[in-house]
C-alpha cells in the first residue's frame, strides 16, 4: 500500500496531501521558444552589421586608390608671370558704359622688369588688334602708340615693373567688346622671346 502511494505521488497524479516520508519531484516545464520578432530582429542586425561592413571596405579601398594618384594631377596649372586681372567696358573718367576696353595687367612672378624693354600684343578671339611697344609709361607718349590711349599704374611710372604692382592699358574705345576673348602677349623686345600669355574672357 505504502509503495502504492509512493508511486502516485512520484508520478503527479495525486493532488491529496502529501503522506508522509514522500519524494518531492519539481514539475518539468516545457522548451522556451525564442518568439518570432527577436529572431526577425537578429536577422535585420546582422544585415545592418555587413552593411556597415562593406561601407568601411570601400571607403578603405577608395582612399587606397587615391594615395596612388599622384598629387600633380590634382593642381591646377600654374599662371603665368603676367597675368589679366581684369576687363573693364566703363570710362576711367565718368564710370559709363563706354566699351572702354581697359586691361589689367598684373606682375604675379618674382622678376622685376625693366618694363621699356617689354611690349605687349593683344587679342581679341585670336585675332591681333593691338600692339603696345612699351610698357613704360613716360615712353609710351612720344612712340608710335596706335590704339592704346595710354598706360596707367605702379607697373609703368618708374623704369621697373616690380612684383605685385599692375599696369592698366587703355586701349581705343570698342577695341575689345563684351564676351570676347581676350589673350595679352608680353614679349621681351632684346630676343623676342615671349615670356607670359594670358587668356581671359572680357
Amino acid at each position: 500500500m505504502i509503495g502504492e502511494r509512493n508511486r502516485v505521488w512520484n508520478t503527479g497524479r495525486h493532488t491529496g496531501p502529501r503522506p508522509p516520508g514522500a519524494s518531492r519531484t519539481a514539475p518539468r516545464s516545457p522548451p522556451r521558444r525564442a518568439p518570432e520578432s527577436e529572431h526577425a530582429l537578429s536577422q535585420t542586425h546582422a544585415s545592418l552589421l555587413m552593411v556597415a561592413i562593406t561601407i568601411i571596405l570601400a571607403l578603405l579601398l577608395l582612399l587606397l586608390l587615391l594615395s596612388m594618384i599622384p598629387s600633380w594631377s590634382w593642381t591646377e596649372p600654374p599662371l603665368p608671370p603676367i597675368i589679366i586681372t581684369d576687363v573693364l567696358h566703363t570710362s576711367g573718367d565718368t564710370g559709363a558704359l563706354t566699351c572702354a576696353s581697359r586691361i589689367f595687367l598684373y606682375n604675379n612672378g618674382s622678376t622685376v622688369y625693366e618694363n621699356d624693354l617689354l611690349k605687349a600684343v593683344i587679342y581679341r578671339d585670336d585675332w591681333r588688334v593691338c600692339t603696345v611697344q612699351t610698357l613704360n609709361g613716360h615712353l609710351l607718349i612720344p612712340s608710335h602708340h596706335y590704339g592704346v590711349r595710354y598706360l596707367k599704374g605702379a607697373g609703368c611710372r618708374t623704369p621697373y615693373w616690380n612684383p605685385g604692382e599692375e599696369i592698366e592699358v587703355d586701349l581705343t574705345d570698342g577695341t575689345l567688346v563684351l564676351g570676347a576673348k581676350v589673350t595679352v602677349e608680353i614679349f621681351d623686345k632684346r630676343n623676342g622671346k615671349a615670356i607670359s600669355k594670358h587668356t581671359v574672357e572680357a
